[in-house]
């Protein structure tokens, strides 16, 4: 257990809500005695005892989730793993668990700490890393976003990860963003970098408050390129990220004779 570690916890509407992990058996539910309580109003289908987590000694190790409920925990924001009731299941750095209409994001901290670097080329099951698209033995790229729900108050600040894989030195890279408008994002420079070397460019996403993109989900796609020094390389991550609905009402009362 790191004093570091902490679990995202966003509920149906976009709020959210970081609570700090300080001990090593923690329970999560609707009943008011839980650990974190994830309130009904907040969202349903929570057990009043529904997760319960277990730290494991040890350096890099993470924690364990035990399955308390009646319905299946799942895994990510694909859903294509899950824990079903009384299973349990390893969590990592920023894996993504959905309880109810609940979404869960763990951060560990230095002790626990998985880099986007060692998880770059593997297959993992993590909230917000993706395996890369357009593969490239010479461009490495990774993106993380911390949680997918985008609100009208609250933009989403992630990394893309991008290392040279090949042996030519000062290596310009090159970013595009697709998928959505240049004014719904903000984007670091792409780096220039040496053989091995690896950067992460800062990604701000805002949401639009108005009709496009129309509320739902939504993918994006990063490319990283770098024509000068590997001309015909490419290498792409893409995300589905959902977007919330904005209400902007008028109200106008008229008089009738």
């Amino acid at each position: 257990m790191d004093p570091y570690d902490s679990i995202e916890v966003t509920d149906r509407d976009g709020w959210r809500k970081e609570f700090p992990l300080q001990k090593r058996l923690v329970h999560i539910g609707s009943a008011p005695g839980n650990d974190i309580v994830l309130e009904a109003w907040r969202g349903a289908n929570v057990s009043p005892r529904h997760l319960q987590l277990i730290s494991i000694p040890g350096d890099g190790q993470g924690y364990r989730a035990i399955n308390l409920g009646d319905t299946d925990i799942l895994v990510d924001d694909s859903g294509d793993q899950k824990i079903s009731p009384r299973s349990a299941m390893g969590i990592a750095d920023r894996d993504c668990l959905r309880v109810g209409e609940f979404t869960l994001v763990f951060h560990f901290g230095e002790h626990h700490q998985r880099t986007l670097s060692d998880a770059v080329g593997h297959e993992v099951a993590s909230a917000g890393v993706d395996d890369k698209e357009d593969t490239s033995v010479i461009i490495k790229v990774g993106l993380f976003l911390p949680q997918s729900p985008l609100d009208p108050e609250n933009p989403i600040e992630g990394a893309i990860t991008i290392r040279n894989q090949g042996n030519k030195p000062g290596v310009q890279f090159k970013l595009e963003i697709e998928g959505l408008s240049p004014d719904s994002y903000e984007v670091g420079p792409g780096p220039m970098l040496f053989p091995n070397a690896e950067k992460k460019v800062p990604l701000r996403l805002y949401h639009s408050k108005g009709p496009q993109p129309p509320a739902g989900d939504h993918r994006i796609r990063i490319r990283v390129t770098a024509p000068e020094a590997y001309p015909g390389e490419s290498a792409s991550v893409s995300r589905v990220v959902r977007v919330l609905p904005f209400y902007d009402h008028t109200l106008r009362l008229v008089m009738l004779d």
